[in-house]
């Protein structure tokens, strides 16, 4: 081999581990994080049905389910099945959780995109503290206070979920605020006061029923009457919010997005309102309690979109147009002769 040849082998860099990674489209990237975003949602509804079924420590270890075993002996049944599924499903949200931010690092345009690398790390630090706080759980005999724990980092990790998916769909450009302050700020009460129903609705589950596990679950000595008139309370102020905010949107003229997100977050709370007093009626039946909790993640994604609605950035297909121009106006084109 001559000089000359092993020079130019030298001088060439061995690519990276995510150089050597395909590129990743931007329309591959948002069903990415649309699937990431479902499955944010589907664990706090199979992990509801976990509790409902006192299935929270139908597998007794963590992370195993068993002595020494990955699969639920057979004397655990059901609850065993039941708690090892959502295992299962939390395994899948992690192979997306970790998916995400590499697709990330592999955008074409990933040096003007730092605001997705960081969002879809944030969703890979979510599922570890998630996958960590489960484990903390099960060692806790399901203490309510790691049970709200667990669900309400499920809600923070739909704060970076939604603001992730929408703004793949956006371009690089700055953030715009395309209302008045005062809109702006009512959107910013809705979440907050949205945030502390969800607090209230944790001390809730956390006095009733359905522990997870009607043996060894403690439970908050709180006045179940008394809290459950704290969160409905919290309820009607919510409601209260929602409906001001859909009127403030056409008043103010904002953006069609604003109005229909604020138009589905009333809906959702009316329907959420009309489930937990049915279920306070009745006694909180298992059924009604995941139909709830499924209920308060639609509301709360809601109004999460609601509030992320009251700013702009070019929408995605506006910054790939001028892109192309560019090439077109850079590339030579050569004249067309006849054959």
């Amino acid at each position: 081999m001559s000089s000359q040849s092993k020079t130019a082998r030298a001088g060439q860099a061995t690519p990276s581990f995510l150089d050597r990674l395909p590129t990743v489209s931007p329309r591959v990237f948002r069903v990415l994080t649309l699937i990431s975003l479902v499955f944010l949602g589907l664990i706090v509804v199979t992990g509801g049905a976990v509790r409902v079924t006192g299935s929270g420590l139908g597998c007794p270890t963590w992370p195993q389910c068993g002595d020494g075993r990955w699969v639920p002996h057979t004397e655990y049944a059901l609850h065993g099945a039941v708690e090892f599924g959502n295992r299962m499903i939390s395994i899948v949200m992690g192979v997306f959780m970790l998916v995400t931010p590499l697709a990330a690092l592999r955008l074409p345009d990933r040096r003007q995109r730092r605001d997705l690398v960081w969002l879809s790390f944030g969703l890979w630090a979510g599922f570890v503290g998630q996958a960590v706080l489960g484990g903390i759980t099960v060692l806790t005999d399901l203490h309510p206070a790691t049970v709200a724990a667990h669900f309400l980092l499920s809600m923070l990790l739909l704060v970076d979920g939604v603001a992730l998916y929408r703004r793949s769909r956006q371009g690089p450009g700055p953030v715009t605020v395309s209302v008045r302050r005062e809109l702006l700020w009512l959107s910013r009460v809705l979440v907050v006061v949205g945030a502390a129903v969800l607090v209230l609705g944790t001390v809730v589950t956390g006095t009733g029923p359905h522990s997870g596990d009607d043996e060894k679950a403690k439970r908050f000595g709180f006045d179940i009457v008394t809290v459950s008139q704290l969160h409905a309370d919290g309820a009607m102020l919510v409601t209260g919010l929602a409906l001001a905010m859909v009127f403030a949107v056409r008043v103010a003229k904002a953006s069609r997005e604003a109005v229909r997100w604020a138009d589905v977050l009333l809906a959702t709370i009316v329907a959420q309102a009309a489930v937990g007093f049915t279920q306070y009626f009745l006694g909180i039946p298992a059924g009604l309690v995941v139909v709830h909790l499924a209920g308060a993640t639609a509301m709360w994604i809601a109004t999460l979109r609601v509030w992320l609605a009251m700013s702009t950035r070019p929408s995605a297909m506006e910054a790939e147009v001028p892109e192309a121009m560019t090439r077109d106006a850079v590339t030579p084109r050569l004249p067309v002769t006849a054959g």
